[in-house]
């Protein structure tokens, strides 16, 4: 918040004041008699509320580096007593909420060469993953997205699965690749947020299985990139 600088040239309750005041909000008014009432002030000793122009303050008001909706002014007339001003909070203060805030990370898992059968995906610095060992999770979040390319060197029946773990537990969520043709492949997927979720201190690794399960497979694959987007609120 910015620093705020209010000067009331004779303290709260000012003598003669004249200038020019903004359209009055309804809500404002209603939480100003709110607060009278609190003094000890009825409506009936009120004679009128006007919430002030910040464009076109009264000269014994001085107010620097402020904004419009950070604090608002009201000036309130008594029928037997001297006209003072009320400062309350506007409208960034009252806001009852805030929305959260959500960062997105990517994790980097790859192969360079050749495979068959299951393995697990390195890490960015070239280390192999497996069901202890991957990424450690530094806050709790959710994995809402993952993609892979990769070339199957060798056809055969079948697919390979792309399987993202939680602490060597499969999550149920990866990419599917068809094995049936030689070439270059490719496949995405994205999730809801508070879906798949982790914790700070779980393990993420990823690992490319044939759809039988089998450990062995007459095909091969490799040259593997695969992202993993992980999602935090904070």
């Amino acid at each position: 918040m910015k620093k705020i600088f209010v000067c009331l040239a004779v303290g709260l309750v000012l003598l003669t004041i004249s200038g020019v005041f903004a359209e009055t909000s309804v809500d404002g008014i209603e939480k100003i008699k709110e607060k009278m009432k609190e003094k000890g002030v009825e409506d009936e000793e009120i004679n009128n509320i006007t919430q002030v122009d910040y464009n076109d303050l009264p000269p014994e008001i001085e107010i620097d580096d402020i904004e419009e909706t950070e604090l608002a002014i009201y000036k309130v007339d008594k029928k037997d007593d001297k006209p003072f001003f009320v400062i309350t909070p506007g409208e960034k203060f009252q806001e009852s909420s805030k929305e959260p805030t959500y960062y997105r990370t990517f994790l980097n898992f790859g192969y360079s060469g050749t495979m068959s059968g299951s393995g697990f995906l390195e890490t960015a610095t070239g280390v192999e993953t497996d069901l202890e060992k991957g990424y450690v999770m530094m806050r709790d979040g959710s994995i809402t997205a993952i993609s892979t390319n990769l070339e199957v060197f060798e056809e055969a029946s079948g697919s390979l699965e792309i399987t993202v773990y939680v602490n060597g537990e499969r999550v149920g969520f990866g990419n599917l690749v068809d094995m049936g043709s030689s070439g270059v492949k490719r496949d995405y997927a994205v999730q809801s947020f508070d879906v798949v979720n982790f914790e700070a201190g779980d393990i993420i690794s990823v690992a490319l299985m044939s759809s039988d399960g089998s450990s062995e497979s007459a095909s091969s694959w490799g040259d593997v990139t695969t992202l993993v987007e992980i999602t935090t609120e904070d």
